[in-house]
């Protein structure tokens, strides 16, 4: 019974972390605070791939923002497409490329 209360405990110790880090995954940054990391990591401008984005899908730019996913620095798109839907486009701030859409469940809004 101890040994099991041990492992209970140990589990939980490790899991907790985890938890706590998994809440801080994503944090968006002010537009004072792109302007910042935009020169500071020398990250590429929101504007000009919120523009490739909207050639690319065909759609109208609507916003951009910079967030922190992690360590990577990655901007959140939305265009407007011609039939009214709403579309999430995310592009690595650094590289410039696209990537999978992601989860982002209103953290750091």
């Amino acid at each position: 019974m101890g040994t099991m209360l041990t492992m209970v405990a140990i589990t939980a110790t490790l899991a907790t972390p985890a938890a706590a880090q998994a809440e801080r995954v994503r944090a968006c940054l002010s537009p004072q605070e792109t302007r910042e990391s935009v020169v500071a990591y020398q990250l590429h401008e929101p504007l000009t791939l919120l523009r490739d984005a909207a050639r690319e899908t065909r759609a109208e730019p609507l916003n951009s923002r910079l967030c922190r996913w992690n360590e990577q620095f990655v901007y959140e798109m939305s265009l407007l497409r011609r039939d009214g839907r709403v579309l999430r486009v995310f592009v690595d701030a650094a590289s410039g490329n696209k990537l999978p859409a992601r989860e982002t469940s209103g953290q750091g809004r």
